[in-house]
């Protein structure tokens, strides 16, 4: 017995999915390679590299595009609608672009945090001023930190997701009070 009859599929029907999964996929990674050369441009024209290194865009951008690529991957394996093969690399393709979001989600918080932080630092010279900057600082983090562990760890059952969200935000905070306390 053939590999596609064991699917109750026609080799026919086989090599039409087989041939939408790769165009699926090759339109993905012509996509990527589009949007990744139209963020160059961009930050070429925004002239970034004055403000962020270098280093970090050709990160950023390098994340996007695999992010892309991986999403019109797993579109692609999905279109083939082989159980055996979509269901696990659904799985795997998915965590990628979710732990990326969730990176890139505490990447911007870190800056959002440090932004706020220096707001509320040079607004007024005392104690209590440098005491609430570094409050908000560790607030913000703390939240961008929990949303962004949702949104990596969304191949998980929920109930995992909430207790390693829980266990981990309990050790920062307590790090964090710990770190204040010693401060004094």
């Amino acid at each position: 017995m053939a590999f596609y009859e064991q699917l109750d599929l026609t080799l026919n029907e086989l090599i039409i999915r087989g041939f939408s999964a790769l165009g699926i996929i090759a339109f993905g990674i012509f996509l990527g390679q589009v949007i990744d050369y139209l963020l160059k441009k961009l930050s070429e024209k925004i002239d970034l590299k004055k403000h962020i290194k270098k280093g970090f865009i050709d990160l950023t951008l390098f994340i996007i595009r695999w992010s892309i690529y991986i999403i019109f991957i797993n579109i692609g394996l999905n279109q083939l609608k082989i159980p055996a093969i979509t269901d696990y690399f659904s799985v795997v393709l998915i965590a990628i672009p979710a732990f990326t979001g969730g990176l890139l989600l505490l990447i911007f918080g870190f800056i959002f945090a440090f932004y706020l932080k220096k707001i509320i630092k040079t607004s007024e010279e005392s104690q209590a001023w440098e005491f609430i900057s570094q409050a908000v600082f560790f607030f913000v983090l703390i939240i961008f930190g929990i949303y962004a562990m949702k949104i990596a760890l969304i191949p998980l059952n929920s109930e995992i997701t909430n207790s390693i969200i829980i266990l981990i935000s309990t050790v920062v905070t307590a790090g964090i009070i710990y770190y204040f306390i010693k401060q004094k």
